[in-house]
């Protein structure tokens, strides 16, 4: 294990996770992302129903990333199950135009 995936996960996430939980006391969403070496990642997430859409975007895009058709995809999966209107979004209309869409 690298030292500084160790430095993360022995003195990082512990403490992420302790913020975590004061944000689920108080009904608070919360993501950290820390990059420990390049491409490598450690997430620590509370997602609360009803979260803001900003917060949607932060965590699909970790989840997602650098698949960007994934993220735009899942992004309008996502906005048609809650009924968000993206009838603005200049993608999300070539999306909805897009050949074999009904």
């Amino acid at each position: 294990m690298d030292t500084s995936e160790k430095f993360y996960d022995d003195e990082i996430a512990p403490r992420l996770m302790k913020i975590c939980e004061l944000c689920e006391k108080k009904g608070m969403p919360f993501l950290a992302a820390v990059e420990y070496v390049p491409g490598l990642f450690g997430l620590t997430q509370l997602i609360i129903k009803g979260e803001c859409i900003e917060m949607v975007m932060i965590r699909h895009c970790a989840k997602t990333a650098p698949n960007i058709d994934g993220y735009i995809i899942g992004l309008s999966r996502w906005a048609k199950e809650n009924n968000i209107d993206t009838s603005g979004s200049v993608i999300m209309n070539l999306l909805q135009a897009a050949p074999g869409k009904e």
